[in-house]
């Protein structure tokens, strides 16, 4: 899941919080009795709390996101948070309202605790709670995922630079033959170099002695 996606999920989480709450402030406390009033006013403050941790976590996903996802949703947030110190000032009115119109009316308290707004409201922290266990799994997953990919991406770099670095000494050894080879080259071909200018001296001498012996015969026939 996407740093937008788990934004958008938080964001979802708190717009179904606000509408609660709103519900609550503008309809159930005003018309609701004393025990049930104290009732809603609990669940409503406790839903402001969960709306600020909500847009605290928020604000988090949103650091982590790229400018060009992040600046058009920095706005949407400040809204989020002036609208949840709204419900907090409006709350506060309407149950001071409330209390004050039932003082001057002598209303008193009815003891009647409606157990269905109490099962709905625990139900759906149950559900919102776990949404929240079930988005922080599929974090976890996907960042255990990539520590995974990241992990068999280094063994594979490894073998890589392994299988170079067997290579390199191959080639290295390879070289080194070769350049004895070429040492041994060398010095032949100088012995061979020396050799034949031996045999080029030899010949020649042998000639002088046959062209001197020559010559003798010669002189010692005709002269």
């Amino acid at each position: 899941m996407s740093g937008s996606e788990i934004f958008e999920t938080y964001q979802k989480e708190y717009l179904t919080l606000q509408e609660s709450i709103s519900d609550k402030v503008k309809n159930l406390i005003p018309q609701a009795k004393p025990d049930q009033r104290k009732l809603l006013f609990n669940q409503a403050t406790r839903e402001l709390e969960e709306a600020d941790e909500i847009i605290s976590q928020m604000e988090v996903e949103l650091q982590s996101l790229p400018p060009n996802i992040r600046n058009p949703l920095t706005p949407r947030l400040k809204s989020y948070k002036n609208d949840v110190k709204t419900l907090k000032k409006d709350l506060q009115k309407t149950n001071s309202a409330a209390s004050d119109r039932e003082q001057l009316l002598g209303a008193g308290g009815s003891h009647v605790i409606d157990f269905e707004v109490t099962s709905m409201d625990q139900r759906s922290r149950l559900l919102q709670g776990t949404e929240r266990l079930q988005d922080g799994s599929r974090r976890l997953e996907e960042a255990r995922r990539i520590a995974i990919e990241t992990e068999n991406v280094g063994i594979s770099t490894l073998e890589t630079l392994n299988r170079q670095r067997e290579q390199i000494l191959r080639t290295r050894d390879t070289l080194s033959s070769a350049d004895t080879w070429i040492t041994k080259s060398q010095g032949i071909l100088k012995t061979m170099q020396r050799r034949l200018v031996t045999n080029k001296f030899m010949t020649a001498g042998i000639i002088a002695i046959l062209v001197v012996i020559i010559a003798v015969i010669i002189y010692l026939k005709w002269g």
